[in-house]
């Protein structure tokens, strides 16, 4: 996995989060203004951990710790 797919990865979850937290803050009555900086640094920070959490996991790579003879 290359720097590219954590990239896409990042930027799908930065979009789906911001679109979500922008429509909720323009709900709540938010101006259009703080919607959308409330909505752009927690996106970032919603992209950045699932990012972050998936590289992770990744790096750790659980499907090499299975013993090779597992009798199901």
């Amino acid at each position: 996995m290359g720097a590219a797919f954590w990239i896409k990865r990042f930027s799908l979850a930065l979009v789906v989060a911001f679109v979500v937290l922008f429509g909720v803050e323009l709900a709540k009555g938010h101006s259009q203004v703080a919607a959308v900086q409330f909505a752009s640094f927690w996106a970032v920070v919603t992209g950045t951990i699932f990012t972050l959490a998936g590289y992770v996991r990744y790096r750790r790579n659980p499907a090499c710790w299975l013993p090779n003879d597992r009798k199901a």
